[in-house]
């Protein structure tokens, strides 16, 4: 049977990424549901507070590292023999920042549990920070296997993350941990999945070429500093307009209703950034041969796909947001975030274009501009926010994100067409 050609393969590879949303979605829906089931409320809360601080010193631990590695291995990923060196370069500071970081958790959970006056949230830490310093690993190995453009790989081990995090759960339920240690799902599933990226990245790579890693290790430090801020920027900007709403709005009511409506909103958003998944090594690879010309070509095409899909899924999401409510039994005040919602993905569909060329900048080893245009994303969110909300509450804080991402791809297009020499 012949290979595939590369435009079948780039097709085949976004859908079994589009898959793994699926994943994503029903296995943390699931994992909700099981945890204020076969617990309580309480329970449940003091897991996501846990989680809240994991994705916090996630970004420590790896400290943009694995965005070096997939721009270097997709850069060269046709010269095997250059690839043993970056990923070993990557991974030796990688574990001393991942062993830090999880000592700062571990020194921090009583601290955090004093202030959110919750003893359970300190002995979650705890009993994630293992986890934590697995995570920080698989994220660079994730970086190599996606730079080899091995997607479905990256998609089926993306999805087994969720899948063991339901294991890791069962796990705690069977061995039956209190509800302080249901955290624990997270050492158990990384460190499971950590294993299975090993075993991958070990059999792509030729370990006995990587006698050169030492040259790498300044080299990938430098990228992840310059592009460490843009990962807490980029967290940041998700939480930028609940934040607003919380301080202009006296009732917690409406600020729940629309926390719901931008939380679907963000799940449609998934899409784009699965596509920028596929993309980011195509766009690393054209930079690093001089076909910039091609990628222009690419980008027009990917444009009008993006485009399409969004239209589509949109259309279909804003339509039938109030009947899915129905269907999961939600409670009905839910409804009154619909306006919000609406807008919310008609920024999405505007600026989907762009969306999964939206880190050309950090493929193109320009993480210092990334960052800016993320700081300006921020900035503009913020401001947005502050303008609308008091003069138009929910479809405010929804019109002010979605005028942001439009200020994000102008500057994108500006930046790029500055720094790489690409019109796009």
């Amino acid at each position: 049977m012949n290979a595939p050609e590369p435009k079948a393969k780039f097709q085949q590879d976004v859908l079994w990424n589009f898959a793994s949303i699926a994943v994503l979605g029903i296995s943390g829906i699931l994992l909700n549901t099981l945890i204020s089931g076969m617990y309580d409320a309480a329970a449940l809360g003091v897991f996501n507070q846990v989680w809240a601080g994991y994705v916090v010193c996630s970004q420590l631990a790896v400290g943009g590292i694995d965005l070096s590695v997939l721009k270097e291995v997709a850069s060269g990923a046709r010269e095997r023999e250059r690839v043993a060196p970056v990923v070993v370069g990557a991974i030796v500071p990688t574990l001393g920042l991942a062993a830090a970081a999880t000592a700062l958790f571990v020194l921090l959970a009583d601290p955090v549990g004093e202030l959110l006056k919750s003893p359970g949230v300190a002995v979650g830490m705890r009993w994630s920070a293992a986890g934590l310093f697995f995570f920080a690993l698989n994220k660079v190995l994730f970086g190599v296997v996606n730079g080899l453009r091995r997607m479905r790989m990256f998609a089926a081990l993306q999805s087994c993350r969720f899948l063991l995090m339901l294991a890791g759960f069962g796990v705690v339920v069977h061995f039956g941990l209190g509800a302080e240690r249901i955290a624990f799902l997270f050492t158990f599933a990384e460190g499971v999945l950590f294993l299975l990226l090993a075993l991958e990245v070990g059999m792509q790579v030729s370990w006995r070429a990587a006698s050169g890693w030492r040259t790498w290790v300044p080299i990938h430090f430098a990228y992840g500093v310059k592009s460490f801020l843009a990962g807490v920027l980029l967290d940041l900007n998700s939480r930028v307009d609940v934040l607003l709403l919380g301080y202009f709005l006296d009732d917690d009511g409406p600020v729940g209703v629309y926390s719901f409506a931008a939380m679907i909103a963000e799940g449609v958003f998934q899409l784009m950034v699965k596509l920028q998944n596929n993309y980011n090594p195509v766009i690393a690879e054209h930079v690093a041969t001089g076909r910039i010309r091609e990628l222009e070509a690419l980008v027009r095409r990917g444009r009008w796909w993006s485009w399409a899909l969004m239209l589509g899924v949109g259309t279909i999401a804003i339509a039938g947001y109030p009947l899915g409510l129905r269907i999961i039994h939600a409670d009905p005040g839910l409804v009154a975030g619909w306006l919000a919602f609406a807008i919310l993905i008609g920024g999405i569909f505007v600026s989907a274009g762009y969306l999964p060329f939206q880190q050309t900048l950090l493929m193109a080893g320009k993480p210092g501009w990334h960052t800016g245009m993320m700081a300006v994303l921020v900035v503009a969110n913020f401001v947005g926010n502050v303008l609308l909300i008091p003069h138009f509450g929910l479809a405010g804080a929804a019109l002010g994100t979605a005028l942001a991402l439009l200020v994000s791809v102008l500057v994108l297009r500006w930046m790029v067409r500055r720094e790489v020499g690409a019109r796009i």
